[in-house]
């Protein structure tokens, strides 16, 4: 069986990335675009950018592990 280059998973098929020709499953890119999530950014997945490491802190409120 093939190996999804980005998740390292056995799968049953792969897509060749258009941008990096790296081979991804269908979980890990966009088969419409023929990318892969590492050539698009993980854009889907939600937006890492606004969090900051406060933000961690703050979500902790006054149980905060010691």
């Amino acid at each position: 069986m093939p190996i999804c280059e980005i998740c390292g998973m056995e799968v049953v098929e792969v897509f060749e990335c258009s941008r990096c020709n790296a081979k991804f499953c269908k979980e890990c890119g966009n088969l419409k675009d023929k990318l892969c999530y590492d050539c698009l950014g993980w854009s889907s997945e939600g937006s890492e950018e606004d969090w900051e490491d406060n933000d961690w802190a703050k979500s902790w409120g006054d149980d905060e592990p010691h």
